[in-house]
């Protein structure tokens, strides 16, 4: 691939996909000086319901490119519950102290939408460094040539750029036009989503669940498991619950099917009496199918480089998932800036996957251990007392900068 010549060349992105990860590459690589192009199959709107934690590792990229976090209305996180899955009696609470002193930024949850809607605002909106990020809706990508740059779309448009980042989510289909082939195999678990207002909840009785300020657990010593969190400026409260694959045999792939609080309630006899009324009563009640990904050979091919879900999908345990893309959108924007340009796009793109796969590998790993053992979540415990864990510290304390110099010079 040819070489850059010139500290400031601009390139040509196109990112397929505006997610979550997607539009986060728009933002880091439109700030880095560059011309984004965000391609998205559907009418943009894609996320759903639900609410999603941003810890340090990514928050600190949200502050680094002068994200209005606040605008995005979060629940800063303070703690960590555990309850009794019967009784709900508080059996164990971690505080997370001094959180923004040791990692430099608050711990976040959002509710995605909240989250989509205002990332794509800052990819697109004149405000802020770089020219705005174009998105261009009903472009479902169909194929790419890597060595050419060049993306074939089902509505007949072709494009080319000089890079292609590909941020088309967990089913990507432009993953196999580089020649990554996925080795999936089925979770032994499933899970359910739903949401529930702080207005119900409060004519329920149930508002001490909208001031903890908490991300809270029951079970977890196993498959089933339950993580309730408030989100959207403590107005919508989220539910994620685990439970055996074979309670209801879902087959059907997605994480959008709908279900009723009645068919929720059923699958967990035994729980605490608060969370039945809770499902009872909640809204937008989704099952989502569980897969385990094996790590992926490589994830770039010529001037193609895959990001996010489709570059490392992992189980939601570690709540890591929404933090790993950002973060793979923060090593694009560090790599293709200035500081960096003498190198050319098929190295700075191999830098990329140096950078990001092996730590990305680490986070999916550790989530499939999460996913039934709760000691196994960051924060819980720490190497001292379950040795080979994942801590808090090698998470939420990563200097991506300091690493990617550490890379160029070994180059």
């Amino acid at each position: 691939m040819p070489s850059k010549t010139q500290p400031d060349t601009k390139l040509s992105v196109a990112v397929i996909g505006s997610g979550l990860g997607g539009l986060s590459a728009a933002i880091s690589l439109r700030r880095a000086g560059h011309q984004v192009v965000l391609y998205e199959r559907y009418d943009f709107g894609g996320e759903v319901g639900a609410s999603l934690s941003v810890a340090s590792n990514g928050s600190r990229f949200l502050e680094e490119w002068n994200i209005d976090i606040a605008a995005a209305k979060p629940v800063v996180l303070r703690k960590l519950i555990r309850h009794d899955w019967k009784t709900g009696e508080i059996q164990g609470t971690y505080p997370l102290g001094d959180y923004r002193e040791r990692f430099g930024t608050d711990y976040n949850n959002f509710h995605r939408i909240d989250l989509h809607q205002h990332l794509k605002h800052a990819a697109t909106s004149q405000l802020g460094e770089g020219v705005p990020a174009e998105l261009k809706t009903w472009h479902k990508a169909v194929d790419v040539d890597p060595e050419l740059g060049r993306i074939k779309f089902e509505n007949g448009n072709e494009a080319v750029h000089d890079i292609i980042i590909c941020a088309d989510g967990i089913r990507s289909a432009m993953r196999e036009r580089i020649g990554v082939l996925p080795r999936i195999q089925p979770s032994t678990s499933c899970c359910y989503r739903c949401i529930i207002s702080a207005d119900k909840l409060r004519e329920l009785g149930l508002d001490e669940y909208l001031s903890n300020y908490a991300i809270e657990f029951w079970g977890g010593d196993g498959i089933d498991k339950i993580v309730l969190s408030s989100c959207s400026d403590n107005n919508v409260v989220s539910c994620y619950c685990f439970y055996p694959a074979s309670k209801n045999d879902l087959r059907e792939d997605g994480w959008d099917i709908s279900t009723t609080g009645e068919n929720l309630v059923a699958t967990f006899p035994d729980l605490d009496e608060k969370l039945k009324t809770l499902f009872l009563n909640a809204e937008d009640i989704k099952m989502w199918r569980l897969y385990n990904h094996e790590p992926y050979e490589y994830w770039v091919r010529g001037r193609c480089a895959l990001l996010g879900d489709a570059a490392h999908p992992m189980l939601p345990d570690q709540s890591q998932g929404a933090c790993m893309a950002i973060e793979d959108a923060g090593a694009l924007g560090i790599i293709f800036s200035d500081q960096y340009s003498h190198l050319s796009i098929g190295e700075q793109l191999k830098l990329y996957e140096m950078e990001r796969k092996s730590r990305a590998t680490k986070l999916q790993e550790a989530s499939r251990r999460a996913r039934l053992d709760l000691n196994e979540r960051i924060g819980w415990s720490s190497k001292a007392d379950k040795p080979g864990k994942l801590t808090i510290e090698e998470v939420c304390g990563y200097d991506m900068h300091q690493h990617v110099a550490a890379l160029v010079a070994g180059l």
